[in-house]
């Protein structure tokens, strides 16, 4: 797990403050390692090491909000800037936030692993400390139709809020197409889809999310990554 990197709140913090080879499914209902791997390296995670720098803009539109956060993020070096309009920018180290910091930089690192939670959340199968469970073929939370389930279990203590759980649900190619947050693990679920995956350079990412009625968008524009080897690699 890259150093700095604590578990994310679910998608209500977004409000309030203001996630190649084949697939391959473990036993159902049995937990696995592999399988949280497995969608890691569907979203190219064994190229992870190659990205020098990421750049991306976070978006949440809904009925009374528009957030708009630029996270410039160089994970070798470890450090982040967050970039919001009318306001000064934030950098800090991740190595940094074992020792004191202020409680200007505690909110920033508070609201990048939110941001970079929902853009990078399968890496978090690997990176993070979870179960996960296949729990088989389950129907969509939104919509109709099935699609393999996995649940994603997090321990009841560490991170911003312990005990978290998201249902995962994935096509045949291992994608995820609907997520299902239960904060604390609990029956209440914030389902939420996972739309339009693209090629980022040597990775995959997903930009765009809506919940049941649409009312609620989450994306990213902006993104650009550059590799170790000086490749630049942008999607408006």
């Amino acid at each position: 797990m890259p150093q700095g990197f604590m578990r994310a709140t679910g998608w209500l913090l977004l409000i309030v403050v203001l996630l190649q080879p084949s697939f391959v499914f473990a036993e159902e209902s049995a937990e696995s390692e592999g399988v949280g791997q497995a969608v890691a390296d569907t979203y190219g995670f064994a190229h992870w090491g190659q990205i020098e720098e990421i750049r991306y803009t976070f978006r949440v539109t809904s009925a009374n909000r528009d957030t708009a956060r630029s996270w410039t993020w160089r994970p070798i070096e470890g450090r982040v800037t967050l970039e919001i309009e009318g306001e000064e920018p934030v950098t800090y180290l991740q190595s940094d936030l074992a020792g004191e910091v202020t409680d200007e930089i505690r909110k920033t690192d508070h609201r990048f692993i939110n941001d970079s939670y929902w853009l990078l959340f399968p890496y978090q199968l690997v990176w993070s400390d979870q179960t996960v469970t296949d729990a088989g073929e389950s129907p969509l939370p939104i919509g109709e139709g099935t699609a393999r389930k996995l649940i994603v279990q997090y321990p009841n203590e560490g991170g911003y809020t312990p005990g978290d759980a998201y249902d995962l649900y994935l096509d045949d190619a291992g994608m995820i197409v609907q997520w299902d947050f239960r904060k604390s693990g609990g029956d209440t679920s914030r389902p939420m889809t996972w739309e339009n995956n693209i090629d980022l350079g040597p990775i995959k990412v997903c930009t765009d999310h809506y919940n049941a009625d649409k009312s609620f968008r989450l994306w990213f524009d902006g993104l650009k990554v550059t590799t170790t080897d000086g490749e630049v690699y942008a999607v408006e």
